[in-house]
């Protein structure tokens, strides 16, 4: 591509050397930099751009764009703000893919995943080709590419955007987490609706604390980031958007006034159900999705849609012929008349309200399965632990992905809340044999809840990934079951 073209709408500061004609590709790693190429020096939490400057040149850079003034054998192009200057060059490179189809965020600590899922099924219903980007993957078209990441780097995510208009899509579901915020993965980008789940205590390893957790979440439901905020009532987080918002807000929820809001909400282990009223509109919800956060997940849908002026009965259509997100809550079988489910509750929060809704469904014993991951917020072990103590009938502790942890002091950590609760509890290190343990245990009416993983199919320890999953290990006992039973 020619350069002027390539750095159109770029705000740049100084160049030092001489500018080529074209370049013609784009990159941030060095080690992808090809002849002719351009590359983005970005100075980031882990790595630096700077220190991959002979690297990129070496492999065929003709072109850097960074921050800081260097001097190199090729062109340097100083800009005031390199992710902005990234966001810009990415979307000229591509060809402006964001403005070929209607992009929706998704922002909270919990049910980023699900509502972005929900809100695929419903525009695919109302006859949208769609797309969802967050943590399970790019999916579209029936296929899920993998990326490993909740939100895509800047311009990973251009890349991505570029491929889905090309294959039609015409509405973007993403999960934007707080480290995307943050680090401003989205630059560039404008939603037609931001939707906003819930603020609950995480990631402060990274953020600090919640004081400024929330402000990160908060400062992007501006109107110079989307023209709609959709927001939940019903969390603190979400009433000071509501106040404080320049956004069209609309608002949900179930115990507070709102747009959209539910009434005569009933779980079971079949699912949810509840009277809708959707800007005034009234409408029957049933749902196969378990549990109350299902209930705030299919509002924020549900209001989303109808701002995109999709018919109420289609809404509700959708929403009745949905399957389980998964890893969230997700239905994986049956033992000894017992039920099987494994989600990604991680968090204190996360793993009490799942916790509580399986209290809610379950005849017999509550059995609950988690593990911490390792070099993560310390603190919120022994918290998880008398969560689950005091909600479920039996706990079984375990690892999760202890990375560069001892996986024993973990389980520790965690058995400390426990027992100051209960006496109910054991301890298994290997996740494998502590998930046959637990399903061995079960019997008629009971709940076993496999948390922390959800749909993960590695487990890391110690710098290494190896494949593991939660499902899997299930499904493989309940197969060997059988094979005995019939034999």
């Amino acid at each position: 591509m020619k350069i002027d073209k390539l750095l159109d709408g770029v705000e740049i500061a100084d160049i030092i050397g001489e500018l080529p004609e074209s370049a013609d590709d784009i990159t941030d790693d060095s080690r992808k930099v090809v002849k002719n190429g351009l590359f983005f020096c970005v100075e980031g939490n882990n790595k630096n751009g700077y220190d991959f400057l002979g690297e990129a040149v070496k492999n065929g850079a003709v072109v850097v764009v960074g921050e800081k003034k260097v001097e190199a054998a090729i062109c340097f192009v100083v800009v005031k703000d390199v992710k902005k200057a990234m966001s810009a060059i990415c979307s000229n490179f591509y060809g402006a893919p964001q403005e070929k189809m209607k992009i929706f965020g998704v922002v909270g600590t919990n049910g980023k995943t699900s509502v972005c899922h929900i809100l695929s099924r419903i525009f695919e219903n109302a006859g949208y080709k769609t797309a969802t980007i967050g943590t399970l993957g790019v999916s579209y078209n029936g296929t899920t590419e993998e990326t490993g990441l909740t939100s895509l780097g800047t311009l990973r995510l251009y890349q991505t955007l570029d491929k889905l208009r090309n294959a039609g899509v015409t509405c973007v579901f993403i999960e934007v987490s707080a480290h995307a915020i943050d680090q401003r993965r989205c630059e560039g980008l404008y939603f037609e609706c931001l939707i906003f789940t819930n603020c609950t205590e995480d990631h402060l390893d990274y953020f600090g604390d919640m004081e400024r957790y929330s402000a990160v979440k908060k400062s992007v439901f501006d109107k110079k980031y989307c023209k709609y905020a959709v927001v939940n009532v019903d969390d603190e987080l979400g009433r000071d958007i509501m106040r404080e918002s320049n956004a069209k807000v609309l608002t949900y929820g179930i115990d507070n006034p709102a747009d959209v809001f539910a009434i005569d909400v009933d779980e079971s282990d079949g699912g949810i159900s509840y009277i809708i009223n959707l800007f005034d509109a009234i409408y029957d919800v049933r749902s196969p999705l378990i549990g109350e956060c299902n209930v705030y997940n299919t509002l924020a849908a549900a209001a989303v849609a109808a701002i995109e002026e999709i018919k109420v009965h289609k809404i509700a259509n959708a929403l009745k012929n949905l399957k389980a997100v998964r890893g969230r809550a997700e239905f994986i079988g049956e033992y000894s008349g017992a039920k099987i489910y494994i989600d990604y509750a991680h968090t204190p929060d996360g793993l009490k309200r799942t916790l509580l809704s399986f209290r809610k469904i379950c005849d017999g014993k509550l059995y609950c399965l988690f593990g911490c991951g390792g070099n993560r917020e310390k603190e919120k072990r022994p918290i998880m632990g008398a969560i689950s103590a005091s909600i479920s009938d039996f706990t079984v502790i375990t690892t999760d992905n202890p990375r560069f942890e001892d996986p024993c002091a973990i389980i520790s950590e965690i058995e400390n809340g426990v027992r100051r609760v209960s006496k109910d509890y054991i301890t298994i290190e290997d996740r494998k044999e502590a998930i046959k343990y637990a399903l061995s245990k079960l019997r008629s009416g009971d709940v076993l809840v496999i948390a922390g993983k959800g749909a993960e199919e590695y487990q890391e320890a110690f710098g290494v990934k190896r494949r593991f999953s939660d499902a899997e290990v299930i499904r493989d006992f309940l197969a060997k079951q059988t094979e005995r039973n019939n034999g």
